[in-house]
């Protein structure tokens, strides 16, 4: 008899309780019709159930078959047990008084796709096999894309399996229109927001005409951007000799994937040598407020719909802050953002983090620091919900036209049939290895924000590169870990840029690193004055040592993505600040704040430290955290 703490995804094997169907004989009938079960039996499913024989290969020697063409061993061919089968099957003793022939092969897709998730049961219908192929990509975002570009390269035959729409979160998760709402946010600020354009047009007039645009022409501007970027994905992909096919991917064993064609009932296998997982990310839901993508929002449908006149976003890290900054430039919704942290952006240095609230309180946000969502209810009209602060315990209610939720995002690897496999999903990641391999496989890879590290999408596309180069035979192989890609860039777009590379003041007293940091304040650059920007600045960190190894660069501002790019190549090899001083940037350009806190580092700036406002220098040390 099957054990019912085996169920998938608890264990390695495809074991199952199914006797949760046994209630159903007339329905059994019509999925298998040759049972031959009668409307009355009420023995027969149980009994049918409870006496398939679904042992792996390695536990029977019965299930020693293996297909056509095949190499590896089918896994999921049903038969009745028998005696050289373990316990956990039905008794052997028990199996010849049964009035039925085995299961067929041809129904096992029906125990991988249904009965394994607990879900309906569906007519499936085989629809042949795709071509045996080098690599196959589940997932056709920017990770998935870059990878299958570098295999094409190396003239291998690459297909993607995408359930969705080409482009991931990229473009459908809010990546673009994110970046596109910040832009016709910018240029909305832009017309009335430097200190020259109040002196040169009217700020009323400038106003008028921004309030002017219909909202409804904004959203259908993200929706057309986003719409031509997945063309011109499709049009490459298809010129390279990607083959893409559309459909939901899941495995049916190591070496070979199921892919369902929706709305169809049909399936087909593929086998591919290797495979790699880039399923992507999906907004991670709150206790309390349950998305129903109208008055209730996540970070893909917050782009989607009309701007609203007023907002609460749960949720102050990088997207929260990013939705709320956008979204009160535009100067149409009353913002609210909500977080249980003492202050926002709780992963930032505090001067970045007290950058960013002071121009969010600029722009009419309102900040609850400290107060937990306590209820949110979604109406016909607007959103009610209640927020507790954690200190006094007090709670209020308050009311906004729409809510957003977000509070992270997790890896998307809930659907992919990971019971059929022996790979491990630990603290709701896949269980890989410094080359991005899932144990214990060598041919099966995961990269971008289905695993564990930074979800961006530069992140993504390296490690999409990297992982190919190390399957098809490069040299030393290229570690993908977190501590390998020391020199990933990201980029906050709020009210101006906020961009990172390297370690933060705050990671280095985590880990006991001593420190030097300069620090330069944009208006003491000729080109932040010029653009009529001065409030920003840009600071970076080196070791406390003789050798004086950069760590890291943090920018905030106009183009504070830009900026921060100097620093790529020397925190990648370790190298010193000296290194720096060989730049020789454009004049005026943003670029030169960063070389001129190089040189402030060494005692060669062209401006003293620590003597006038915005331009400093200070050291920190693990002794100091006493």
């Amino acid at each position: 008899m099957l054990y019912g703490t085996e169920w998938p995804g608890r264990g390695e094997n495809a074991h199952g309780d199914f006797r949760s169907l046994a209630s159903a004989p007339l329905e059994l009938t019509a999925l298998f019709p040759f049972l031959h079960l009668s409307p009355n039996t009420q023995l027969a499913p149980p009994l049918l159930l409870d006496s398939l024989c679904l042992c792996s290969p390695s536990d029977s020697p019965r299930r020693g078959r293996s297909r056509a063409g095949q190499s590896a061993f089918d896994p999921y061919c049903y038969e009745l047990p028998s005696s050289s089968c373990p316990p956990r099957c039905a008794s052997a003793a028990f199996a010849p008084s049964l009035p039925f022939s085995p299961v067929p092969a041809a129904v096992k897709m029906l125990f991988r796709s249904s009965v394994q998730r607990n879900v309906p049961f569906p007519v499936l219908r085989s629809a042949g096999a795709f071509p045996r192929v080098d690599l196959c990509i589940i997932g056709g975002g920017p990770g998935g894309i870059a990878a299958a570009m570098r295999a094409i390269g190396y003239g291998k035959s690459v297909c993607i399996v995408e359930g969705g729409r080409i482009g991931g979160a990229d473009l459908w998760g809010g990546t673009v229109p994110s970046k596109m709402m910040y832009e016709i946010a910018h240029f909305a600020a832009s017309l009335t927001g430097p200190e020259f354009a109040r002196d040169l047009v009217n700020p009323d007039e400038m106003q008028s005409i921004v309030d002017g645009i219909p909202s409804e022409r904004i959203t259908q501007l993200l929706k057309k951007t986003c719409a031509e970027k997945e063309r011109e994905y499709r049009a490459f992909l298809e010129a390279s000799g990607v083959q893409l096919i559309e459909g939901k991917a899941t495995f049916a064993n190591p070496n070979e994937i199921d892919i369902h064609t929706e709305g169809t009932g049909e399936y087909r296998s593929l086998q591919a040598d290797n495979v790699v997982i880039a399923t992507g990310a999906i907004p991670r839901s709150h206790a309390f407020a349950k998305c129903d993508h109208n008055r209730i929002l996540n970070s893909t449908d917050v782009f989607q719909l009309p701007i609203p006149a007023s907002m609460v976003v749960i949720g102050a890290g990088a997207m929260g802050c990013e939705v709320a900054s956008m979204f009160a430039k535009l100067g149409r919704t009353k913002v609210r953002l909500v977080d249980k942290a003492p202050r926002i952006l709780p992963k930032e240095d505090e001067d970045v983090a007290s950058y960013v609230q002071r121009h969010l309180i600029r722009r009419g946000v309102v900040i609850h620091q400290g107060c937990r969502l306590f209820d949110l209810e979604a109406g016909e009209e607007d959103c009610r919900y209640s927020l507790r602060d954690i200190f006094s315990g007090d709670i209020e209610t308050y009311h906004a036209e729409r809510a957003m939720v977000a509070v992270g995002r997790q890896p998307n690897v809930g659907a992919l049939g990971l019971e059929n496999t022996k790979m491990r999903v630990e603290n709701g990641q896949l269980d890989c290895d410094e080359y991005g391999r899932c144990k214990p496989y060598k041919h099966i890879y995961c990269i971008g924000d289905a695993t564990g590290r930074q979800k961006t999408v530069n992140t993504a596309q390296t490690a999409g590169q990297a992982v190919v180069d190390t399957m098809f035979g490069c040299s030393p192989k290229l570690a993908v870990s977190n501590n390998a890609l020391t020199n990933i860039a990201t980029d906050m777009f709020l009210e101006d840029e906020v961009a990172s590379i390297g370690l933060s003041e705050k990671q280095c007293r985590a880990r006991g690193i001593g420190y030097i940091v300069a620090r330069l304040e944009y208006k003491h650059l000729t080109r932040s004055i010029v653009m009529g920007a001065k409030d920003g600045f840009v600071k970076m960190i080196v070791t406390n040592d003789r050798e004086k190894r950069v760590l890291g660069v943090r920018a905030v501002g106009p183009h504070a993505g830009s900026v921060v790019e100097v620093a790529s190549l020397p925190i990648l090899k370790n190298e010193s600040v000296y290194t720096m001083l060989k730049h020789n940037p454009a004049y005026p350009s943003l670029v030169s704040g960063v070389i001129e806190c190089a040189a402030m580092l060494v005692g060669r700036g062209a401006r003293c430290s620590n003597v006038v406002e915005g331009i400093s220098i200070k050291n920190w040390t693990p002794a100091d955290r006493a």
